[in-house]
C-alpha cells in the first residue's frame, strides 16, 4: 500500500482507488463520514491492501450489503462489479442463488431486483440492449430418494473434507443435504468453491451464526481454499461493511479455528 508524504497525497490516492473500484467519480469530502470513513479508510486503505483478488472483495461486499438490505449500496456495488468486469451478470445471478440459500429468498429477491436495475442502467449507459443472460440449468432430479441423498452427502463431504452427520429431520435431509449441498454446491459453471466459501462465511457471520461460520472457516483452511492471511483480510473487509462489532466476532472465531487446527497437528 505504501506510505504517504502528506495529507494531499493520501487523499489523492484514496480518491483514485475509489474511482478504480466504483468506476465512477469520487465524492467530494463534504463530511467526516465521507472523507475519513468512505474515501479515507474504506477505499484509501482497505480496498488498496491487496492479498485478496478484486473478485473476492466483490463477493464479500455484495454478501454484506445484501445481508444489510442496503438498497443504494446494493445498486452501486452491483453496477461497479459489472462495469469493472470483475463479475459477469451470469456470475452475479449465480451469486444471488447461493446468497438466497444462506440468508433467505426475501433478501435474495431484493438483491436480484436491484441487481437487474443496475444491469439495465449499465446497458443503457453503454448504449446496448440488456439481453437475456446465460445460466446453469437446474439439476435433473434423482430417480430415487436414496440417490438424491447420496449426492447431497457426497457434496457435503467434498465441501468440508468430512462426512455429514446423519439427517434426523426434514430440514437436515431435504433442505440442507439434498438441496443446499446436492443441488447448489455442485453447481460449478459460474461460481468456484472458493467463491461459495467466501459468500457462506460472510453470510453466516453477518447474522451471528457461529456454528456455520466456524464450519466454513475450518473447511476453507483444511481444504486450502483460502490461506490464513487471506481470511484475515476477509475479516477486515467484512468489518468495513458489517461493522467492527461483528468483525471482531468473526476474527475471534477465526483465531479459535486456527488454534484448534494447530492443536490437532501436535
Amino acid at each position: 500500500m505504501g506510505e504517504w508524504n502528506n495529507r494531499e497525497d493520501r487523499v489523492s490516492a484514496a480518491r483514485a482507488e475509489y474511482e478504480k473500484i466504483m468506476t465512477s467519480a469520487s465524492p467530494d469530502p463534504t463530511a467526516a463520514y465521507v472523507e475519513t470513513g468512505v474515501v479515507g479508510f474504506v477505499f484509501g486503505e482497505m480496498w488498496r491492501r491487496g492479498v485478496l483478488t478484486a473478485r473476492d472483495r466483490r463477493w464479500i461486499t455484495l454478501s454484506c450489503v445484501g445481508a444489510a438490505g442496503a438498497i443504494t449500496p446494493i445498486e452501486t456495488h452491483v453496477w461497479a462489479a459489472l462495469n469493472s468486469g470483475d463479475v459477469t451478470y451470469s456470475e452475479f445471478d449465480e451469486f444471488v442463488l447461493h446468497f438466497g440459500t444462506q440468508l433467505g429468498w426475501p433478501k435474495a429477491s431484493v438483491m436480484h431486483m436491484h441487481g437487474i436495475l443496475s444491469a439495465i442502467r449499465l446497458a443503457e449507459e453503454k448504449g446496448i440492449p440488456f439481453e437475456q443472460h446465460d445460466f446453469e440449468l437446474w439439476v435433473d432430479p434423482a430417480t430415487e430418494e436414496s440417490d438424491r441423498r447420496h449426492r447431497g452427502e457426497k457434496a457435503y463431504a467434498d465441501a468440508h473434507g468430512s462426512p455429514a452427520s446423519t439427517a434426523t429431520t426434514a430440514f437436515r435431509g431435504r433442505a440442507y443435504l439434498d438441496f443446499l449441498y446436492g443441488e447448489i454446491w455442485t453447481r460449478e459453471r459460474y461460481l468456484t468453491r472458493r467463491d461459495r466459501r467466501i459468500i457462506s462465511v460472510c453470510s453466516a457471520a453477518a447474522v451471528g451464526v457461529d456454528e456455520e461460520t466456524t464450519l466454513h472457516l475450518r473447511s476453507a483452511l483444511l481444504l486450502k481454499e483460502l490461506a490464513y492471511e487471506e481470511i484475515q483480510e476477509l475479516v477486515m473487509h467484512f468489518a468495513v461493511y458489517m461493522g467492527w462489532v461483528l468483525g471482531r466476532r468473526l476474527d475471534d472465531l477465526l483465531v479459535a479455528v486456527v488454534e484448534e487446527l494447530k492443536s490437532a497437528d501436535r
